[in-house]
């Protein structure tokens, strides 16, 4: 699974979640009643917790039959929203099974224990490749261009030690930075 891992406080978030919202492909998926799911391009990410971004270049969604032994169908208009038939093990995230490459979740986490917490977003990526699903060119393209975007905006420092100090591989975004220089500790794990 692919991992893009950053320190992020509210200004930041604000910053990514406006270039998300202008992301024409990418939309958000948020619960509009129990089992119930909607995609919306036009939304506002601004506290912790984790999302579910759908990239719809990416392909369709497919909307999991209750039976496991039953044919899976599609979502004809994600924006028009559905009704899952079979919710996996946390209700409180839509499921499209083990995972899908339209796919991408940002796990935002601000602040843990007085600590800017690690926030990341992770996409399944090419991981059932050798089943015959790879992730489709597009996804790959735009995977690549939100880790250019995340890098333009943020510095990369390691997870505990000084800011300048070796092993560096989280990005972290120029507010948490300022939040650092003035003290304030960062998380070392999600």
């Amino acid at each position: 699974m692919a991992w893009l891992p950053m320190y992020l406080v509210e200004e930041d978030l604000k910053s990514l979640s406006d270039f998300l919202c202008s992301e024409e492909q990418i939309s958000l998926v948020k619960s509009v009643g129990q089992g119930r799911w909607q995609a919306f391009s036009d939304f506002e990410i601004s506290e912790s917790g984790r999302y579910c971004l759908f990239h719809s270049e990416s392909g369709p969604l497919p909307l999991l039959a209750k039976n496991q032994s039953d044919p899976d169908g599609k979502i004809s208009n994600p924006f028009e929203g559905w009704q899952e038939k079979r919710s996996g093990a946390n209700p409180t995230q839509p499921y499209f099974g083990a995972g899908h490459p339209a796919i991408f979740w940002l796990n935002a986490r601000l602040k843990v224990e007085g600590k800017v917490g690690m926030s990341s977003f992770e996409w399944i990526g090419n991981h059932y490749a050798r089943t015959g699903s790879p992730a489709p060119e597009v996804a790959k393209k735009w995977w690549g261009r939100l880790g250019r975007w995340v890098r333009k905006q943020s510095f990369k420092v390691p997870r505990s030690g000084a800011l300048d100090g070796s092993g560096k591989e989280i990005w972290a975004f120029s507010s948490a930075m300022l939040e650092f220089e003035s003290g304030v500790d960062r998380a070392s794990n999600p």
